[in-house]
């Protein structure tokens, strides 16, 4: 817990003196004094820290000890559902319970009924108008059951009840009103003599003057309305008779007070006036008007273009109150605890980059959202307390604004706003992407020709051989490029990598682009960090400075038109940007051993990759139990712990089966966190387990100058592919293996043998990186020396199947 509440502060304590006393411990989040209605300081406030090891040390500090000459208190804050919480009792906070204890003033008061003395009192200082003439001077015995209730109701409505008791004659009325209340205050005991000041009466078009002299006169405030007729004039007197510098005045019509109040702040007598309306039913209607107030205040109206949807539907949740240092990351931390998040909105400010104080998070599962609207509302989060609400949803909009053009169909429309909407899904992103367009333009400037001429089928050669040769050079020289700006490509080749939240890949750019248009493209969105464009054009990386910045660039961006085509984007990997290029190495022999060492691990990846009767399965564990207790017996290569709810098994897999066993023989039916566990020999497969996510092409070694070819189009020749091939070097053969005989098509899959290694490995490198022939990206890999068509299917099958030759062996059955 990071938030103190710090009580018996001294009266004149203000707030920045009571944030410099808590600023020095760390970084303050939230800090307020408390007041009541009447702005009186109830002498304690609250004060957030970032970190709780801050707030621990602000807390032994200033505990027990002395500001000014008050000896402060300082505690913890408890959460807002905390059952431990102290009960509330002050008289300032309002009282949670139903049932309220009955005050003393009730006691007091029964006992002064039954007082006869009191009542000889009454009767004495009782008004004799308010008795008939003819009654009794003596005290009369109340035996009527019912006059317990009326005096109740008499109670509740003093003046009222006075007011309608005298007699008509105003003279008289004043000289009673006092007795009146003397004998009703006297009554009650414990009643604030309140009733002194009587509610001056008031029309539903009354103003009230403050300020006036106390000299002031009825026909200096006639003057002072002018050209305004008041129906009444009342001067404003205390108990006492004198005048208390307030004028109420009646008027006839709203528009008369409208007229009135514009008089606000002129002057009577030298004297500064202010005018104010007066609600026809006194102060209630102004309470009654400043608590609608504040409701509507914490009340959000729902715009045109939203509806209300319940959070067990929606999964979306609106949370306010949040710190102006916490970051987004965090707050994904703090949510991501109860589900997975599928959407979070993070508002800053434009021009100081920080945040508006409040998010939107969305869940995957919308039971999720349920669960954190119960646990976080009112959790205390860097020192203050947050406020979840229900979100509402947003309509989507059918805007044909960016329909296309004026020939665009609905199919059409339908298309671009699913493109947007799936915009950043992963299973778009092709991070090589070259438009062919775009291909053909930057080799037509590359060559000084023009674009028909590249694209001429009828001239030498093939014309899907060019386009792959050409856009193999802009692949190599955008790599180039981006390593000479400090771009790691190998995070580019990792297929599952976590994605960046402030770099955006953009691709599929038109030829001849210029780094400022697109800085002048993306600036409107945010401030940006490095845009870098290679000599080619076609595809670019943005940075972003702050997150939010580039997910609204990347939303209103993503499958927009710049210039005649769209925009491609993609969240590039994290790390795309190093920090600077690695200096070679000096010491050959260094490299040597890290060589040395890389093989060997290596190696020893694949020897554990099978070993069988090497795992273990363990049942009724402890949902606390860590890997660490699980690592006492063996060298444990892989650890799989199922933790989810209702299950409580997990599979350990040691390095041998040897260790295997003896972890079976000594911790059976062991203890481990009071929990006695269950073990045996699995039966499944050895091998670890697969994850979701796109397999990475094994890293095979040059073994000689064969290289072979896969997802060749099946229209593709081999003339076509010796052309391909040839500009690299000399060719020795090319064969494309072949259907069953008759049908004349190829495999998708092909040979290609250089008469030399070095050569081979020349096109392998340049070829294996994005070279698309007909539209089809070719996969490149080092072929044995003497591998068959019988060898490819083995390795095809182990491919989708897993090491296991029971699989093939089947197959050849």
């Amino acid at each position: 817990m990071s938030r103190l509440i710090v009580k018996n502060l001294p009266n004149g304590m203000k707030e920045e003196r009571f944030r410099s006393m808590f600023a020095a411990f760390g970084t303050v989040t939230d800090c307020s004094l408390k007041f009541t209605k009447d702005g009186k300081f109830r002498k304690f406030g609250f004060v957030g820290f970032k970190v709780e090891e801050d707030a621990n040390k602000a807390l032994k500090h200033f505990n027990k000890s002395f500001v000014d000459t008050s000896r402060v208190t300082v505690e913890m804050c408890k959460a807002f559902g905390d059952p431990t919480k102290a009960k509330a009792w002050s008289k300032h906070t309002q009282s949670s319970g139903p049932d309220k204890p009955s005050t003393p003033a009730d006691s007091d008061s029964k006992k002064l009924e039954e007082d006869q003395g009191f009542k000889e009192f009454l009767s004495v200082h009782q008004n004799r108008s308010q008795a008939p003439t003819w009654a009794n001077d003596t005290v009369q015995q109340t035996t009527d059951p019912d006059s317990g209730q009326a005096k109740a109701q008499g109670k509740k409505n003093l003046a009222s009840d006075d007011y309608l008791n005298f007699d008509s004659d105003q003279s008289e009325d004043e000289e009673d009103e006092d007795e009146g209340c003397t004998a009703q205050y006297l009554f009650s005991g414990l009643h604030t003599h309140k009733c002194w000041l009587q509610m001056e009466p008031t029309t539903e078009f009354t103003v009230k003057l403050r300020g006036a002299p106390f000299s002031v006169k009825e026909q200096q405030i006639r003057e002072f309305m002018t050209p305004l007729k008041p129906a009444a004039i009342r001067i404003g007197k205390n108990e006492s008779g004198d005048r208390t510098g307030y004028v109420y005045v009646d008027l006839h019509s709203d528009e008369e007070v409208e007229k009135a109040l514009k008089k606000n702040k002129d002057y009577i007598g030298g004297r500064y006036i202010e005018v104010f309306r007066v609600d026809a039913s006194g102060g209630k209607g102004k309470r009654d008007r400043k608590d609608k107030e504040i409701d509507r205040n914490f009340t959000r109206k729902l715009k045109e273009d939203e509806e209300e949807e319940d959070v067990a539907d929606s999964g979306r949740l609106f949370i306010r109150n949040l710190p102006y240092t916490c970051s987004e990351e965090e707050i994904k931390e703090l949510f991501a605890k109860h589900g997975p998040l599928s959407e979070m909105l993070f508002p800053i400010d434009n021009l100081t980059k920080k945040p508006k104080g409040f998010a939107f998070v969305t869940y995957m599962i919308p039971e999720n959202a349920v669960t954190a609207l119960a646990q976080l509302d009112g959790h205390i989060f860097q020192g203050r307390m947050l406020h979840l609400l229900p979100s509402t949803l947003k309509k989507e909009k059918n805007d044909s604004a960016d329909a296309g053009g004026p020939g665009s169909s609905s199919y059409k429309r339908q298309k671009d706003a699913k493109n947007k909407a799936s915009s950043s899904s992963s299973h778009n992103w092709n991070t090589l992407f070259l438009g062919t367009s775009a291909v053909a333009d930057a080799i037509a400037e590359k060559y000084n020709t023009t674009k028909s001429k590249v694209l001429d089928h009828e001239s030498k050669g093939s014309l899907a051989v060019r386009m792959a040769l050409g856009e193999t050079q802009i692949v190599q020289e955008t790599r180039q490029f981006l390593l000479d700006n400090g771009v790691s490509l190998d995070s580019f080749s990792q297929a599952a990598a976590a994605r960046s939240t402030t770099v955006i890949l953009v691709k599929n750019l038109p030829a001849e682009v210029t780094a400022s248009e697109l800085e002048e493209l993306f600036s409107p969105h945010g401030s940006l960090g490095r845009v870098l464009l290679p000599p080619s054009g076609l595809t670019a990386i943005i940075e972003f400075l702050e997150p939010t910045e580039a997910k609204r660039a990347f939303t209103r961006l993503a499958y927009s038109k710049f210039r005649h085509i769209p925009l491609y984007l993609e969240w590039a990997p994290v790390g795309v940007f190093v920090a600077a290029k690695p200096e070679p190495e000096k010491d050959e022999a260094m490299k040597e051993e890290k060589k040395d060492e890389k093989e060997e691990e290596e190696e020893e990846e694949e020897e554990e990759e099978s070993a069988p009767g090497s795992t273990l399965f363990i049942k009724n564990l402890n949902f606390s139990t860590t890997e660490e207790k699980l690592q006492e017996v063996g060298q444990i290569i892989n650890l799989t712990l199922s933790m989810m709810l209702s299950m409580g098994y997990g599979f350990v897999q040691y390095q041998t089966a040897e260790a295997a066993q003896k972890a079976l023989r000594q911790l059976q039916h062991c203890t481990v966190d009071e929990h006695q566990l269950e073990l045996k020999i699995s039966e499944r497969a050895t091998r670890t387990t697969e994850v979701s996510r796109k397999k990475r092409q094994d890293e095979k070694k040059q073994t000689g100058s064969k290289i072979l070819v896969r997802n060749v189009p099946f229209q593709a020749t081999v003339r076509e592919i010796r052309e391909l091939f040839c500009t690299f070097g000399e060719l020795k053969t090319v064969r494309l293996p072949k259907k069953a005989a008759g049908s004349g098509n190829h495999r998708g899959f092909g040979f290609i043998d250089f008469l030399t290694k070095q050569d081979a490995k020349k096109a392998f490198t340049a070829l294996c990186h994005s070279t698309h022939l007909y539209g089809r990206r070719l996969v490149l890999e080092w072929a044995d020396a003497e591998e068959t068509v019988e060898t490819l299917r083995r390795k095809t099958a182990e491919h989708f199947h897993g090491k296991s030759t029971n699989f093939w062996n089947n197959m050849q059955k």
